[in-house]
C-alpha cells in the first residue's frame, strides 16, 4: 500500500525536521533503526505451521486466492474461486506481478479437516481463533464459512478508513469439508493500493491468541500513538511558559506567539495520536492536518518576524496568506496542484525563516544566530523529507525512499518526532535566554528611568514663585514617564520673574541629562538678559555633548540639541524675550511672533536675538512645549495650532488635559503667567500680533 496514513501526515508538511536529529540517532546506540520483524516461515495452510516464540501459532501465509473488486457471493464458501491468481501474505501485490488498485479486493483461502486437525492438535485441544492484521488504514471484514465473524471499525455499510487495528476472529470448522476463510478489503478512492491490505493472519489457541492480540495493540500504540503524546505534552508544556513569560512582559508578543506556536504543533501531535488508536477517520485527520500544518507555518512566521524584530514584514504577510490559502486547492479536487503548492510552501517557509534569523543574526541579535544553524539544518531536512515523500508518492522513486522509523526499546519513532525534541530544546534555551536577557535590561532600563526621574525632579519646579504682581501657574505630562522637557521660574532681585521653557531631543536618561546641564548652567548665570542666556546655553550645551565626561557611561553621546524660550518679565508689564526655535508663546488667545532661530546646540557662537513688549494688567502669557500642538488622535489627526490657539487663553492644566485627551505622543509642558500688578500701564510698544 503506497498511501499510508503516516504518508498522508507527510504531504501535508507541519514538521520541522532536523539533520541534527539525524546526527543524534547516529551518535546515540539507542536510537538504532530497526527493520520489520520478518515473520516465521510457515508455507501454506497445510503445512505443520511454526511456533512463534513458546506459543504454537501459525501464520496463513501461502496459497490465498485474491481478487479485486466486490460481490457478496464471494464469501460464499461454496463459491469457486479457481479461477483468482494465488498470492502470498509476506510480499507485496506489486512485487507478485498485480496492478495498483482502489477499493474493494477479497482474499480467500480453504483449510482442510485434516489442516484444522494439525492446528488443534498444536493448541491441545483448545478452540481456535485467528487474528487478522490490516496494512495502515485499509479496512477489513472477515468470514468463516460465509458468516461475518468479525470486521475493523470502519468496515461498514459506509466504509471509512481508520488506522487498521488487528482483531479477533473464532475459527469454527465447517460441519463438513473444508473451512473457507474470506476476508474483504477496502480502501478510499485517494488510496492506492500497491502493497495489498491485508498484511498477515495468525491462527491459535484462542487464550494465546487473545495474548497476541494485546500485543499487536501495544505494538500499534508504540508505533503510532506514545511518541506522538509525549511530544505533545512537550510542546504544551512549553505552551504554557510561553504564556506565563508573555503575561510577565507583555510587550514582548513573541512569547505569545511561542505559545500559540507549540498549541499548534500539540494540536497536531493529538491528532497523530488520535489517528494512531482509531478514533478519529483519515478523512477527518486529512483535513485537520492540512489546516494545522498551514496555521503552524503562518504562526512560526508570525513568532520569527517579533523574535528577529524585522521591520520588514509586507512580504512576509503575503507568505503567511498563501500558505493559509493553500488548503482550499485541496477541496476543488486538485490534488496534484495541492501537493506540488505544498511542497512549494514548505520549501519557501524553510528558506524565510532561515533568511530572518540571518538578517537578525547580523544585525546583532546573538540569541538568533544561537537558533540559525539548528533550524537551518532542520529545513534542509524537512525539505529534503517532504520532496521524498513527495516523488515517492507520485511512483518517481522507491517506496523505501519515503520516511524511516526508527526506535526506542519498544516505542516506534520517526525523524520528525527527534527533530521536534531537538528543535524544542534549542527552542527552549534560546527563550529563556533572551528573558532573562531582557529582564536584566528592564531592571537597568528601571534603575535608569529611577535615577532620571531624581534629575527630572531638578527640572521641573513643584513650587512656582507668586507675589502681588504675577500669578503662576503650570502642568507637565511627560510621555514615557522620564521627558525632554524643562522649565525654570526664577524670582529675580527687582521683583521681575526669568522664566525659560525648553525640549532636549532624545528620550530617557540621556536627555534628563543634557537638560539637568542646561538647568545648572542657567542657576549659575549671572546675566538676565534673555539674549545673553540663550547664548550661554548654546555653548553649554555644545560643550557638554563635545566632553566625554560630560556625558552619561554607556548611553547614547550622538549630538543633540534643545528647542528654549527664555523671558524676562517685570512688573510692570514690560516682558523681553529670546527664542532658540522653540514654540512662539500666546498672550490672551493670541500668538507672539518673534524673530526665528536655530536651537541650541546647533552652531557654535551663535547670536540670538531678542524682542519687547509690554503686557496689560489682566493678560495672561502662556508658554508651552510641542508635545501640545503634536498631540494625534486615533485617525491621526493632530492636535495642531488652530485648536492650540483656541485653548491658549485657558488655565495651564486645562491646555495639558485637553491635548492628553486627544491623544499625547510626546512630552507636554505648559506654564501660564497672569499679571496682576496694579503699576503694569498699557504701552503702543508691542510686537504684532498673528493668528
Amino acid at each position: 500500500m503506497n498511501t499510508s496514513g503516516r504518508a498522508v501526515a507527510n504531504l501535508h508538511p507541519r514538521s520541522i525536521l532536523c539533520w541534527m536529529a539525524v546526527a543524534c540517532l547516529c551518535a546515540l546506540p539507542l536510537f538504532a533503526q530497526t527493520p520489520a520483524a520478518t515473520p516465521p516461515a510457515a508455507g501454506n495452510a497445510g503445512g505443520s505451521g511454526s511456533a512463534a516464540g513458546i506459543r504454537a501459532i501459525t501464520i496463513l501465509d501461502g496459497q490465498w486466492r485474491f481478487q479485486t473488486g466486490d460481490d457478496p457471493r464471494w464469501a460464499d464458501p461454496a463459491f469457486d474461486d479457481s479461477s483468482w491468481p494465488s498470492v502470498s501474505l509476506s510480499t507485496s501485490l506489486a512485487e507478485q506481478g498485480f496492478d495498483t488498485y482502489t477499493g474493494y479486493a477479497w482474499y480467500r483461502l480453504k483449510v482442510q479437516p485434516q489442516q484444522l486437525a494439525q492446528f488443534s492438535n498444536l493448541a491441545s485441544g483448545q478452540p481456535l481463533s485467528f487474528l487478522v492484521s490490516g496494512n495502515s488504514v485499509g479496512q477489513l471484514a472477515a468470514y468463516v464459512n460465509g458468516i461475518a465473524s468479525g470486521h475493523t471499525k470502519g468496515m461498514t455499510d459506509s466504509p471509512s478508513e481508520y488506522q487498521s487495528p488487528p482483531f479477533l476472529v473464532e475459527l469454527t470448522p465447517a460441519a463438513s469439508g473444508a473451512t473457507v476463510i474470506a476476508i474483504r478489503t477496502w480502501a478510499g478512492p485517494e488510496t492506492t493500493v500497491s502493497h495489498g491490505l491485508l498484511h498477515k493472519v495468525e491462527v491459535g489457541a484462542a487464550n494465546d491468541m487473545a495474548e497476541r492480540h494485546a500485543m499487536a495493540i501495544g505494538r500499534q500504540w508504540n508505533e503510532y500513538v506514545i511518541s506522538d503524546l509525549v511530544v505533545a505534552f512537550l510542546f504544551v508544556c512549553v505552551a504554557v511558559l510561553g504564556g506565563f513569560l508573555y503575561l510577565a512582559q507583555r510587550h514582548h508578543l513573541e512569547y505569545l506567539w511561542l505559545a500559540l506556536l507549540c498549541l499548534s504543533v500539540a494540536a497536531g501531535g493529538t491528532a497523530d495520536s488520535a489517528f494512531g488508536m482509531a478514533i478519529m477517520p483519515l478523512s477527518v485527520y486529512r483535513i485537520f492536518t492540512i489546516f494545522t500544518g498551514r496555521i503552524f507555518m503562518a504562526i512560526t512566521l508570525e513568532f520569527v518576524l517579533h523574535f528577529t524584530g524585522t521591520k520588514s514584514r509586507k512580504f512576509v504577510r503575503g507568505v503567511q496568506i498563501g500558505i493559509l490559502l493553500t488548503p482550499f486547492v485541496y477541496f476543488i479536487r486538485l490534488v496534484l496542484l495541492y501537493q506540488v503548492l505544498s511542497v512549494a510552501a514548505e520549501v519557501l517557509f524553510c528558506g524565510l525563516v532561515v533568511v530572518l534569523l540571518f538578517q537578525a543574526w547580523r544585525k546583532g541579535r546573538s540569541e538568533a544566530g544561537v537558533m540559525l544553524l539548528p533550524f537551518f539544518l532542520a529545513a534542509t531536512a524537512d525539505s529534503v523529507n517532504t520532496v521524498l515523500d513527495f516523488a515517492a508518492s507520485r511512483h518517481w522513486l522507491p517506496d523505501e525512499f519515503a520516511s524511516h522509523r526508527f526506535y526506542f526499546g519498544p516505542i516506534e519513532f520517526g525523524i520528525g518526532t527527534v527533530a521536534y525534541t531537538v528543535f524544542l530544546g534549542s527552542l527552549i534555551a534560546v527563550i529563556l535566554y533572551r528573558f532573562v536577557r531582557i529582564s536584566q535590561e528592564e531592571q537597568r532600563s528601571a534603575a535608569e528611568i529611577s535615577a532620571a526621574r531624581s534629575v527630572q525632579a531638578l527640572l521641573i519646579p513643584t513650587q512656582l514663585p507668586s507675589n502681588r504682581n504675577f500669578m503662576l501657574e503650570s502642568a507637565y505630562l511627560p510621555a514615557n514617564g522620564v521627558g525632554g522637557d524643562f522649565f525654570q521660574v526664577l524670582p529675580l532681585k527687582d521683583d521681575s520673574l526669568l522664566i525659560v521653557v525648553g525640549d532636549v531631543s532624545g528620550k530617557g536618561l540621556q536627555a534628563a541629562m543634557n537638560s539637568s546641564t542646561l538647568v545648572g548652567a542657567l542657576r549659575n548665570e549671572l546675566s538676565h538678559d534673555p539674549a545673553t542666556v540663550l547664548n550661554h546655553l548654546n555653548h553649554v550645551l555644545i560643550g557638554a555633548v563635545a566632553s566625554p565626561g560630560m556625558a552619561v557611561k554607556e548611553l547614547d553621546c550622538a549630538p543633540c540639541f534643545a528647542t528654549c524660550l527664555c523671558a524676562r518679565v517685570y512688573p510692570d508689564g514690560t516682558t523681553t524675550v529670546a527664542n532658540a526655535g522653540h514654540l512662539n508663546p500666546y498672550r490672551d488667545g493670541r500668538e507672539i511672533a518673534l524673530a526665528g532661530s536655530l536651537p541650541l546646540g546647533v552652531i557654535a557662537d551663535l547670536e540670538y536675538e531678542q524682542a519687547t513688549f509690554h503686557l496689560h494688567r489682566g493678560d495672561r502669557l502662556v508658554f508651552l512645549s510641542d508635545g501640545v500642538v503634536e498631540a494625534t488622535n486615533a485617525e491621526g489627526e493632530l492636535f495642531g495650532f488652530e485648536r492650540t490657539q483656541q485653548v491658549s487663553n485657558e488655565s495651564a492644566r486645562y491646555i495639558a488635559q485637553t491635548a492628553q485627551r486627544f491623544g499625547q505622543t510626546d512630552d507636554i509642558t505648559v506654564v501660564s503667567l497672569y499679571l496682576s500688578s496694579r503699576t503694569a500701564q498699557p504701552s503702543n510698544e508691542e510686537l504684532a500680533y498673528s493668528k
